[in-house]
């Protein structure tokens, strides 16, 4: 997908931002690196050096055959497949079979039905399906970006995509790093690596703490130089995660839920199918429909198994996402790219947060509570000060905002700027060096006074750590008092393990400039810290107490985010990166990453390590948010993937939802919405089942024992008119639980097997004894089976499977809230309408009277299965438990001990064990292949992914690409730029 895109200008480039390219191929991707290619050839090795002279033609096309350009290889499926395919799956091949046999029996009017409900459910599959591919291809298309670079000794302007290894290219201010690169030549380099580490202060490069090695996705802030390539596409670090990105975003198109949905439906229309082949012997052979009209005994047969295919599903179910889709854009500002993640959102256990930009607002600030003044100064003093050695002209400078921001916060601090009309003369910028800012400043009187701003050290003593190239050297007077240096060193020591940043300000009442002895004072330490969001701490409140653990994770130093933590209600376990990078086991690994309340200075790999250990081991549906290149791979891999407001486009294209505003608390609204969704579903799933189930057994039983089989044209359209009338269920009123919902496929069966089986027995005993009743204006014979007969049975089917649905979707007693919608209740009362109608003056000839008692008994058994239903989910542990009525944030209780958050932990994550989901439940990891397979093969590979089924099940398949079909993940992969590497049906796209 679209990794990143920096705008820029610089007069020596006009795009200069980057773009990594894609491939659209059928054949896997090289994962070696180009250390290892380098044992092959000198060129682009680690003991490459690229003349200033840049590579030769020869040498850039020997580095090309080598390593290849940036390229990731993807498959590209022609739109035509797309729609054959939604002809292929488990169900559409049911309804296919449906198809032939009426057609086959001459029954034209139930061909045309099911041809109907055929066409629809392919249309809308390809719909879905055309989307996704659709999404693929815009996700791929970007402006084909430029970088100056030096061949054959001259300068030339490229694209971006043609940089091969042993380049040497210009970077200069406003550049996004196009590959990982090694600094040659130049200006130290000021580099903006938020998006790959989250820090929000710029690194320098060349430097002993970072190397010469600049990684692509970083931004140049300041600064010119030659930098040589080392390291493109796929072999660099972000490159093979953005690879792993698109692998993601190629499979994940069913969520746990609707695995667990496909398992019942899978095992309802597999037993229908049995009882259909039953009645059809039964009739045939013991009722002589064989001997007779074989065309009616086939009939019947195709009419029960099309009452036991879920027709609706796939409407009702989109239906529910694309309204909690809407209400999440309308009301809490959150844009959901990948509709099926709602439902996994409502299962979601733990949320892994990135720190920088996400639960903070990536702006350094000082806090103004944590000043520290020396003698008689003040913090307006401090702040003045401060504020006179700062530029208001450096935009991008992280401390000179911070200052001038909270100097313009503090009317003290500007009414001493203003009383003594201080004025900056000039300033002594910083320098990486002598580390500090001097500032001269006029003030009223026409003196000059010198004011110094940097690291607490140096502004104590310019020679600490050795004299530097500094103009002005000084010492502050009270640097003699060992117990006054051992106080500062104390309080910047004690705010630093806090997570601080602190710089230093001193003062020279004169112009240290010219010769002679002047008197510095020391004045104090202000400390900067990157504060939380206003709603961080309320948001992460808010979803502990709806059940789910929230574990922070930053590149940032482990101090910081301790201190974060703190401030936000999280535990203060926050456990550096290279310990499950270092961890001597993998057992040891994955107990320190469930155990840690977060963790620090964290690669973008130990991002994703984190969310794949929780999901794989431990068996929790994990959410991640992020903003940046470097969250991006964890936003893939996980099942929710949730990029915050000004997220860069790479954290955006991994993501499931995006947050449009600032903060957190759509996440919260995100939750309880989903939750309500997973409610309506899953009762409209039990729901369906069980009526699927009522038809096929009461059906099945009336044909054993009877001979009696309702018309197939009223069978079909009473199947239709159940699905129909349950399409208000997606707007249905229904109670968020005050844990996740965790999918169980055992739960689902064990109630719809008792909503099935308790009014099957109910509706068996009811017609029986009504054939035997006195009471009766028209008779019922069911061995007769007349007309008025056969209607008896099918409208006795229409209330029981109408009415049943205000008792699954009940959590509770089906007269205690949330009560059902207006719309749900209109559309059952114009089914069962339509239905008297039918009964009452057609074929079926059913008196006023029959009409009358099957209405009454069933109002009544409604109630009766009811009350037995509230029992039931007590003892198969489905009870209803506490819920959250609003998505509203909750009020804050106040701040927590250490003990009580790890007693709250320790209780969920009790919860979680005893409702972990199995792994199996969770794997989805499958590679793209070639289509040159057999149309069999093509079919048994597809069919349990198949976009019908996906539709059927949920799944709109939004930026996964399409295949015809998936196998496991394979090893042995070639070069991106071998011979091999592409296929003849491949293009070239820009990403």
């Amino acid at each position: 997908g679209v990794l990143w895109k920096t705008s820029n200008s610089h007069t020596n480039q006009s795009k200069s931002h980057f773009a990594l390219r894609l491939v659209i191929s059928s054949t896997t991707m090289n994962k070696e690196t180009q250390d290892t290619a380098s044992d092959e050839a000198e060129i682009g090795g680690e003991s490459w050096e690229t003349p200033s002279s840049g590579l030769t033609a020869a040498q850039v096309a020997k580095s090309k055959e080598l390593y290849g350009i940036n390229e990731i290889p993807v498959h590209i499926t022609p739109t035509y497949v797309l729609f054959f395919r939604q002809f292929l799956g488990f169900l559409p091949v049911l309804i296919e079979v449906a198809a032939v046999i009426s057609i086959a029996a001459e029954d034209y009017v139930d061909f045309a039905i099911i041809l109907a409900i055929l066409l629809i459910n392919a249309v809308l599959g390809f719909h879905e399906e055309y989307k996704a591919k659709k999404a693929l291809d815009e996700l791929a298309n970007s402006i084909e970006s430029e970088i100056t670079v030096v061949r054959d000794g001259e300068a030339t302007v490229l694209p971006v995509t043609e940089l091969v290894p042993g380049d040497l290219i210009l970077l200069v201010g406003g550049t996004a790093i196009p590959a990982d690169v090694k600094w040659v030549k130049g200006d130290v380099m000021t580099i903006d690596t938020a998006a790959l580490t989250g820090e929000p202060l710029p690194r320098k490069y060349p430097s002993s703490d970072y190397g010469d090695i600049i990684l692509s996705g970083c931004t140049v802030k300041g600064g010119e130089c030659y930098a040589q390539v080392v390291k493109t596409g796929t072999n660099t670090e972000i490159g093979q995660a953005q690879a792993d990105i698109l692998q993601d975003k190629s499979v994940r198109v069913v969520p746990v839920f609707q695995r667990k949905i496909m398992v019942v439906i899978q095992i309802l229309v597999t037993t229908s199918l049995a009882f259909v082949f039953t009645v059809v012997l039964v009739e045939g052979l013991h009722y002589d429909g064989f001997g007779g009209s074989t065309r009616d005994t086939v009939l019947d047969g195709l009419a029960i198994m099309i009452a036991s295919i879920p027709i609706a599903l796939p409407l009702v179910i989109q239906v529910n996402l694309a309204l909690g889709a809407a209400h999440l854009a309308k009301d809490h500002a959150a844009i959901v790219t990948s509709i099926p993640a709602l439902q996994d959102i409502a299962s979601m256990s733990i949320l892994c947060s990135d720190k920088t930009g996400t639960l903070t607002t990536a702006n350094m600030s000082i806090i103004a509570d944590k000043i520290y003044t020396v003698g008689e100064f003040t913090a307006a003093q401090l702040l003045c000060f401060a504020f006179l050695t700062s530029n208001a002209d450096k935009k991008d400078d992280p401390i000179d905002k911070a200052v001038i921001a909270a100097y313009n916060d503090t009317e003290s601090a500007q009414d001493i700027t203003k009383s003594a009309s201080y004025k900056q003369e000039s300033l002594i910028g910083f320098d990486p060096e002598v580390k500090r800012v001097v500032s001269f400043v006029t003030r009223g009187d026409g003196q000059v006074m010198t004011i110094a701003k940097g690291l607490p050290a140096k502004i104590m003593d310019t020679s600490a750590g050795g004299v530097d190239h500094g103009e002005i050297q000084w010492k502050v007077e009270e640097v003699g008092e060992q117990k006054f240096v051992e106080e500062v060193s104390e309080h910047d020591a004690s705010m630093s393990k806090s997570g601080y940043k602190t710089i230093a300000i001193a003062v020279c009442m004169s112009d240290a400039r010219k010769d002679g002895k002047h008197k510095w004072r020391f004045v104090g330490l202000l400390p900067m810290l990157d504060p939380p969001r206003t709603d961080t701490a309320q948001t992460i409140d808010s979803l502990q107490y709806a059940g789910i653990s929230v574990k922070m994770i930053t590149g940032d130093h482990r101090n910081v985010g301790a201190e974060t933590a703190r401030l936000i209600g999280l535990g203060t376990d926050i456990q550096p990166g290279e310990a499950i990078r270092n961890a001597k086991s993998e057992a040891e690994k994955n107990e320190l990453i469930w155990n840690a309340d977060g963790f620090a200075q964290v690669l973008p790999s130990d991002k994703r390590d984190v969310v794949l250990t929780l999901e794989n081991k431990f068996g929790v549906v994990v959410g991640m948010t992020g903003d940046g290149v470097n969250d991006a791979p964890a936003l893939s891999a996980a099942q929710v993937g949730i990029a915050v407001e000004g997220a860069t486009d790479a954290a955006k294209n991994a993501a499931d939802l995006i947050l449009t505003e600032p903060g957190l608390s759509p996440i919260y609204g995100a939750v309880i919405a989903s939750r309500r969704i997973f409610a309506r579903i899953k009762a409209y799933v039990i729901y369906r089942v069980a009526a699927s189930m009522i038809l096929v057994l009461v059906l099945s039983t009336m044909i054993f024992v009877t001979g009696c089989a309702v018309d197939s044209l009223l069978v079909i359209i009473l199947a239709l008119l159940n699905d129909i009338s349950m399409v208000p269920v997606a707007y249905d009123n229904a109670a968020a639980t005050k844990t996740p919902e965790i999918p169980n496929a055992l739960k689902l069966v064990m109630m719809s097997l008792f909503f099935g089986l308790a009014n099957t027995g109910i509706s068996l005993a009811f017609l029986f004894g009504m054939e035997h009743s006195s009471k009766l204006e028209n008779d019922i014979s069911f061995s007769v089976c007349s007309g008025d007969d056969r209607g008896f049975i099918w409208l006795h089917l229409v209330f029981v499977s109408e009415l049943m649905i205000f008792s699954t979707r009940a959590p509770n007693f089906l007269f205690q809230p949330p009560y059902p919608s207006i719309l749900l209740v209109l559309s059952v009362g114009a089914t069962l309408g339509l239905g008297v109608i039918i009964a009452l003056f057609t074929s079926s000839d059913v008196s006023g009277e029959n009409v009358g008692w099957i209405a009454l008994f069933n109002f009544v058994s409604v109630v009766a299965v009811d009350v037995v239903k509230v029992w039931f989910k007590h003892q198969i542990g489905e009870a209803a438990g506490d819920v959250i009525e609003s998505e509203e944030l909750l009020s804050p209780e106040g701040e927590k001990s250490e003990i009580q958050k790890h007693i709250d932990k320790q209780q969920r994550y009790h919860w979680y064990r005893r409702n972990r989901i199995r792994k199996e439940d969770l794997e989805r990891s499958v590679e793209i292949v070639d289509n040159k397979r057999t149309f069999y093969n093509a079919f048994m590979h597809f069919r349990f992914v198949s976009a019908t089924d996906n539709y059927v099940f949920g799944g709109a398949r939004q930026k996964a690409a399409a295949s015809a079909c998936v196998r496991e993940r394979g090893t042995g992969q070639k070069p991106p730029g071998s011979k091999d590497a592409t296929a003849d049906n491949d293009i070239v796209i820009d990403a």
